[in-house]
């Protein structure tokens, strides 16, 4: 999954306007505009988004682009689900299958309980 990564600075920059300025032209405070364009932000509120939009005339989608991840997820029942499943059966450890499941389970239920428990 990527990131939404905020394109204020630039599109600031492009309209050749200070953070203080385009705070005044908003009507937000300037440390909203350094928050926000530092990454220190959690959010923003429509109205703040609105506001900003206006001042720099422009659309919201304009502030905002998706940075790619290059993590992959897999789709299971998709053309790679065979080799995703020889890649598990291939890794270390205790293979648990279907029929064994619910047995493996107990058994592991039953080592954490204490002894002195189970005997009452």
């Amino acid at each position: 999954m990527g990131r939404i990564k905020l394109r204020l600075p630039i599109v600031r920059a492009e309209r050749r306007l200070s953070q203080r300025r385009l705070a005044a032209l908003a009507g937000v405070r300037p440390d909203t505009v350094s928050a926000l364009e530092r990454g220190k932000s959690a959010g923003i509120q429509f109205d703040t988004l609105a506001r900003i939009c206006e001042a720099l005339d422009c659309e919201p989608g304009e502030l905002f682009e998706i940075e790619p991840d290059s993590h992959w997820v897999p789709i299971l029942g998709g053309p790679d689900e065979d080799e995703i499943v020889r890649q598990r059966l291939r890794e270390a450890g205790r293979i648990v299958d279907g029929p064994s499941f619910v047995a493996e389970l107990l058994k592991e239920a039953r080592e954490r309980v204490p002894r002195a428990r189970r005997r009452k």
